[in-house]
């Protein structure tokens, strides 16, 4: 990133985070057309979910998109929005459509002029839940990081919160955390479980967090990708640990491994859709996202095989819209109402000291 970027980023993007709710609550625009006349070609997604997402995705969302318009989406992975920025640094933008792993990640690219607004007057935002879209961006594919463990190996008490997680003699076994705390909620839960209520988690004491986990250091193997950490259940490399809610799902619905999770202190958080600046097919990227919204089916096919609602938030559909069987693994309604919505605002102004000293406690 240049110098000026560099300073942009950390000029009122607090501000911006804060605009994903009040933008919500603006007053309305007119109403959305639902005409796709004039678009065509091919949408390349900027994409930082990948494997069964995209997939998913691919065969639901925008399968339905691509027969109704003939525009085709093709994913270009990558792990993080770090080559996003890059580009836009350097004057090259071949994507039409971004998913920001963070809200933090979009009110950076927003703050510093490479999204383009939403246009209201095709994307119908209205429908959306309060607080869940900006100017800039819908939120999408909400991530819990829940408590989970294999239920066979606890086939009489079950743990029920996050300082089970401690509790080794009633819950013995290994446990399994993300080596990176952003997307863990590895430092939330060890203060939770040192007695932290959860109101009062943020700004993020990370010594105390790391002591704690000092106690169980000895016991943990960190996952590093979503397939790894269902993977590790399956071969026995740990029993208990935080996961994301959704491959959770697949591991019991797909792999038949016999998953079981809690939302009670679970952290969640959502990823972000969003234009480029520049977009070399912008008009079908807006048509993309106005018909996703309104594609109440295929945002109910693909949440049934990936629960990650996207869009994150649609006023009109509830947890009881879905599959019973994935219904539990939903980060919607009352799953979440003992569950913490995460800080974007802290991790946006503090993840490089964050990660530095998670890293090197990890290393010692």
């Amino acid at each position: 990133m240049n110098n000026t970027t560099r300073r942009r980023l950390t000029v009122g993007a607090s501000s911006l985070v804060m605009a994903l709710a009040v933008s919500s609550c603006a007053t309305a625009d007119p109403a959305p057309t639902d005409s796709t006349d004039g678009i065509s070609g091919d949408i390349l997604f900027y994409d930082t979910s990948g494997g069964v997402v995209f997939e998913t995705q691919a065969e639901t969302l925008f399968a339905d998109f691509t027969t109704d318009t003939g525009v085709t989406v093709t994913s270009d992975y990558n792990e993080a929005a770090t080559k996003f920025f890059a580009s836009a640094d350097a004057g090259s933008m071949p994507w039409s459509l971004v998913v920001f792993p963070t809200v933090n990640d979009a009110a950076t690219a927003a703050e510093n002029g490479l999204l383009e607004p939403i246009d209201t007057s095709i994307v119908p935002v209205s429908d959306l839940g309060d607080g869940t879209y900006s100017e800039y961006g819908i939120e999408v594919g909400t991530f819990g990081m829940v408590l989970a463990w294999d239920d066979s190996a606890y086939p009489d008490e079950k743990p029920t919160e996050m300082a089970d997680l401690w509790d080794l003699e009633t819950f013995p076994g290994t446990r399994c955390f993300f080596n990176n705390p952003q997307y863990g909620w590895t430092l939330e839960a060890a203060l939770i479980a040192e007695g932290v209520a959860p109101n009062d988690l943020y700004p993020l004491d990370v010594d105390r967090a790391l002591a704690k986990l000092d106690e169980i250091k000895n016991n943990i193997t960190w996952w590093t990708s979503g397939a790894q950490s269902i993977e590790s259940f399956e071969n026995g490399s740990c029993d208990i640990g935080i996961l994301w809610a959704n491959r959770a799902f697949t591991a019991l619905s797909e792999n038949g491994f016999p998953m079981a999770i809690t939302w009670n202190e679970a952290g969640y958080s959502n990823s972000v859709w969003a234009i480029p600046a520049g977009a070399p097919n912008s008009a079908a990227a807006q048509q993309l996202l106005a018909h996703v919204i309104n594609n109440v089916d295929g945002q109910i096919a693909f949440a049934s095989r990936v629960p990650t609602p996207i869009p994150a938030s649609l006023k009109s559909l509830s947890p009881s819209d879905f599959p019973e069987d994935v219904q539990s693994f939903l980060p919607v309604g009352s799953n979440v109402e003992g569950s913490v919505l995460q800080d974007s605002n802290y991790y946006l102004e503090n993840l490089d000291a964050v990660l530095d000293q998670f890293n090197r406690w990890v290393g010692q």
